[in-house]
C-alpha cells in the first residue's frame, strides 16, 4: 500500500462530503468544486487497479477472479448505503406527519414534503446491477453519490478487457485512446447537453455521461501507473508544481468553468508523483488521521448522503458564522464515527468474504485445468 495515495483518497472523499453540506461553499473554492474530486477517484483507482491487476489479467477464469473482487469491493456497502438513505428519508417523512398530526407544523422547514420514498422495480434492479448511471434515468436515483460506482463498475470491466486482448505498448495506446474518447465524449456533453459555459459545473456528469468522464479520468490513472514504472522524475518539483497549478485551476474555474476539464490530468500527475511515497506532498499524507480517512474512504463517500438527511435540515436553520461551525465540525465528526462502523461492520468483512470466494473459485478452476 502507498500512504500517500492512501492520504489523498481520504482527503478526496471528505471534500466530496463537504461539497454536498454546502458549508463554506460561498467563501471557499475548494468547497464549492468539491464535485471535481469524484475524478480523483477514477484517477487514483485507475492507478491502483492497473498496478494490482495489470499483469494478472489473462484469461477467463482471471477475469472472474477479478470481477468477485471488484463485486465485493462495491456492492455490500452500495445495497447497505441505499438502504439505510431510503429508511432515513421515509423516517423523517414519518416525523414530519406526526409533527403536523399534532400541531407542530410551525417547526418544519418544509411540511408540504410528505411523499415517502418508494424506490420502483426498475431503480432496485438497476442499483444491484450497477447500471443506474448508464443512461438508464434522467436523474440521479436514490443514494445520489452511488452513481461513480455505477461507471467505475464498467469501467473496471473495460479495463479488464483491454489488458486480456492487449500487453506492452498497445495497451498503453489503447489506454491513452480510451482516455482522449472520454475526455471528447464528456466535453462535447458538458457544453452542448449541460450548457456548462454558461451555468457553469463543466465536468459534473453523471447519470447520463459519467461513463465517459469515468473512463477519461480511469484510464489516466492507468496511464500513470504505466509511466511511473519509466520515468525519472523530480518528485518536489512536480508535488509542488502539482500543488500550485491545482491552487490556480481552483481560483480559475468559477470564472472560466471549462477550466475543469484540466484537473483529471493533473491528478493523474500528482499521482504519478506520489507512486514512490516520496516527497513533501508524499510526507504530509503519511500521518495517522489521513491514512485512517483513506481506510475509511468508501464508507464516508456512501455514507454522508444518508447522514445529510439529518445535517442539510440543520444548516436551513442555521444563520451566522457559529452555528455553521459547529454543524460542520458535527457533520465531519459524525460521519468519521458512522464511517468507522460501516468499515468495520459492512464493508470489510463481506469484502473479505468476497475475496475468499473468489480465491477459492480461482483455485478450484486451476485445479480443473491441471
Amino acid at each position: 500500500m502507498i500512504k500517500s495515495i492512501e492520504g489523498v483518497r481520504g482527503i478526496a472523499a471528505l471534500l466530496v462530503a463537504l461539497y454536498h453540506l454546502k458549508i463554506g461553499s460561498e467563501h471557499f473554492a475548494l468547497i464549492r468544486n468539491g464535485y471535481l474530486f469524484v475524478d480523483l477517484f477514477f484517477v487514483l483507482s485507475g492507478f491502483v487497479i492497473a498496478a494490482a491487476y495489470g499483469n494478472s489479467l489473462r484469461n477467463a477464469t482471471d477475469l472472474r477472479y477479478f470481477i468477485l473482487r471488484r463485486i465485493g469491493r462495491l456492492f455490500p456497502l452500495l445495497v447497505f448505503s441505499t438502504i439505510v438513505f431510503v429508511l432515513g428519508a421515509n423516517a423523517i417523512v414519518l416525523v414530519k406527519k406526526l409533527a403536523i398530526s399534532s400541531g407542530h407544523a410551525g417547526m418544519l422547514n418544509n411540511p408540504g414534503t410528505l411523499e415517502y420514498l418508494v424506490p420502483s422495480v426498475g431503480e432496485i434492479l438497476a442499483t444491484l446491477t450497477f447500471t443506474h448511471a448508464l443512461g438508464i434515468f434522467d436523474h440521479l436515483i436514490l443514494n445520489t453519490p452511488t452513481w461513480s460506482i455505477s461507471v467505475e463498475f464498467y469501467t473496471y470491466l473495460l479495463f479488464a478487457v483491454v489488458c486480456m486482448i492487449l500487453g506492452g505498448g498497445a495497451r498503453i495506446v489503447l489506454l491513452a485512446l480510451l482516455s482522449i474518447a472520454g475526455l471528447i465524449i464528456s466535453v462535447w456533453a458538458s457544453v452542448n447537453i449541460h450548457n456548462c459555459i454558461a451555468e457553469k459545473g463543466c465536468l459534473s456528469l453523471t447519470y447520463d455521461f459519467g461513463l465517459a468522464r469515468s473512463i477519461h479520468a480511469f484510464c489516466l490513472g492507468a496511464l500513470a501507473y504505466y509511466s511511473s514504472r519509466v520515468l525519472r522524475i523530480n518528485v518536489t518539483a512536480v508535488q509542488i508544481t502539482v500543488l500550485f497549478t491545482l491552487f490556480m485551476l481552483l481560483a480559475l474555474v468559477d470564472h472560466v468553468s471549462v477550466a475543469a476539464f484540466a484537473f483529471p490530468v493533473v491528478f493523474a500527475v500528482m499521482v504519478l508523483s506520489l507512486a514512490k511515497d516520496s516527497g513533501p506532498l508524499a510526507d504530509a499524507l503519511k500521518p495517522g488521521l489521513f491514512q485512517v480517512l483513506g481506510q475509511r474512504s468508501y464508507s464516508i463517500y456512501l455514507m454522508h448522503m444518508p447522514l445529510l438527511l439529518v445535517f442539510e435540515n440543520l444548516t436551513k436553520r442555521a444563520t451566522g458564522l457559529v452555528p455553521n461551525v459547529i454543524i460542520l465540525v458535527a457533520y465531519v465528526i459524525v460521519l468519521y464515527v458512522i464511517s468507522g462502523w460501516t468499515y468495520r461492520l459492512v464493508e470489510n468483512p463481506l469484502r473479505d468474504r468476497f475475496n475468499r470466494l473468489a480465491t477459492g473459485e480461482s483455485v478450484a478452476a486451476s485445479g480443473r485445468s491441471a
